[in-house]
């Protein structure tokens, strides 16, 4: 039998995160080298959408190159594209992604042109606020849900059941019979 797992209170470190994401609190982000400073909120849906894209079409070109760059290898190689990155996390809302996006990477990238060191802190913490877990726990959850998902017919579960039973009888009949 397994042991059911202890539930414990959350300590307070958990706590202040809950109640951080609860609240969309802001964490005030400097860019080193200079005196400007950003608010990073918990990323919202939005921005996760544009990002994704924008990461998949990344990888999509890198594959033309001939390049198989995971896509936070690709963030570190190309600072334009940390740029991007930073300008999303920056903005973090659909309408503010829609209307200002096009000028906030150009102007980090072109203008302030700043490296990748002075965009590391922004990339860090927009990573922080991006709630990876409970997307990866529903694209789990969901990809059985795909109508587009192959089903099988009855005959091949029926197969599959009887080639289980046959194992599971074999094996239970070997210690006895080597004994």
């Amino acid at each position: 039998m397994e042991k059911e797992p202890k539930v414990e209170q959350p300590n307070l470190g958990e706590q202040r995160l809950y109640a951080s994401m609860r609240d969309n609190n802001a964490t005030n982000v400097v860019i080193p080298g200079t005196k400007k400073s950003y608010k990073i909120y918990w990323i919202c849906n939005g921005a996760v959408d544009k990002l994704s894209r924008l990461l998949i079409r990344k990888s999509d070109s890198d594959e033309k190159d001939g390049e198989n760059d995971s896509p936070l290898e690709a963030i570190i190689n190309d600072s334009k594209l940390a740029s991007k990155v930073s300008a999303i996390y920056i903005l973090n809302g659909y309408w503010k992604i829609k209307f200002k996006y096009w000028f906030l990477w150009r102007w980090f990238y072109y203008v302030r042109q700043y490296n990748y060191d002075q965009l590391m802190p922004i990339l860090e913490e927009g990573k922080k606020k991006l709630q990876l877990g409970q997307f990866l726990i529903v694209t789990t959850l969901l990809t059985g849900a795909k109508a587009t998902a192959m089903n099988m017919r009855m005959e091949e579960v029926e197969r599959i059941l009887q080639e289980r039973a046959t194992v599971q009888q074999e094996e239970t009949e070997k210690p006895a019979s080597g004994s």
